[in-house]
């Protein structure tokens, strides 16, 4: 049975003038319902992870280990479970944005020879990512993602004397009762995508989202302090205030553009280069010339 939850701490639900449902929409097995899984329906593939933009889903995979061995491979190889123990339960967890990190930087291959057989949405979902990955790595100049087929490892058998045997036979009830008890414990880990592509030192790229403001900013500070992600950031400067925009921390959430107070905010399918935006600051209007009194005793 999969393990996994949705955290609404980070569930973007509680916010005003937000719907967001990508998780429910995205699950093939429809085991998402108002917030919550159905352990019995899940199958653990990870597409919810894939297009959660807060981190808010919580799973017995820990994603970040995951990739960061998978980094470690030479050649750098991504893997699902049934190929390799180490690797992630299913390679729905994966987006676009995920792969780029992984691929700019070094020449990436992945092994989705199958996932077709053990869950077309899966493969459906990896291959529009792929598509989008490679698109953006070809313009800029990178090696693409190469689709490789990895054969299963199976360990070889190894001869046992006697006395091993039964050296070995006594580790292994101690072993087993520490499993058990192990197993008993639930773990539960928390990947939010963006923190880990901070952590990678990513590029921007068309991959990610961009942001446009249409009218003049007061600087009222209310989208930086909505973002879960922190990806709005207002400085102060003799030269006056700035926005500043980080395409790898935003998700595309819509918090901040469905709650400016002047409606000025946009975001962009693709990033186009801009993180910073000159803003007016919101100063009350000068009173009128005709505006002066005076006081007289009565």
């Amino acid at each position: 049975m999969a393990r996994r939850d949705i955290d609404l701490n980070r569930c973007l639900f509680h916010y005003t003038n937000i719907t967001c449902n990508r998780c429910q929409e995205i699950c093939p097995q429809g085991a998402i319902h108002n917030r919550e899984i159905d352990r019995k329906k899940c199958d653990n593939c990870g597409l919810c992870t894939a297009v959660c933009p807060t981190g808010a889903i919580t799973s017995d995979t820990d994603y970040d280990s995951c990739l960061t061995a998978a980094q470690k491979l030479a050649p750098q190889v991504l893997m699902c479970r049934k190929v390799s123990p180490q690797s992630m339960a299913c390679l729905g967890a994966l987006n676009r944005r995920l792969l780029w990190a992984l691929a700019e930087k070094q020449p990436l291959a992945m092994d989705t020879s199958r996932c077709a057989q053990c869950n077309p949405a899966v493969q459906n979902w990896l291959a529009q990512e792929i598509t989008a990955c490679n698109q953006a790595l070809q313009k800029a100049g990178k090696e693409t993602i190469k689709l490789v087929h990895v054969k299963d490892s199976a360990p070889a058998p190894q001869a046992v004397a006697r006395r091993s045997f039964f050296r070995s036979l006594f580790h292994a009830a101690s072993d087993t009762a520490a499993e058990i008890a192990q197993a008993q414990t639930e773990r539960q880990y928390a990947f939010d995508g963006t923190i880990w592509l901070d952590k990678q030192d990513t590029s921007p790229c068309q991959l990610f989202p961009g942001l446009e403001i249409t009218d003049s900013c007061t600087a009222c500070g209310l989208c930086t302090m909505l973002c879960p992600e922190k990806a709005l950031v207002i400085s102060d400067s003799e030269a006056g205030k700035k926005l500043h925009f980080n395409p790898i921390k935003c998700t595309a959430c819509g918090l901040c553009v469905n709650n400016c107070p002047q409606s000025i905010l946009k975001l962009l399918p693709s990033f186009a280069g801009q993180t910073e935006f000159s803003l007016q600051e919101d100063t009350p209007p000068a009173p009128p010339a005709d505006s002066s009194f005076t006081l007289q005793r009565g």
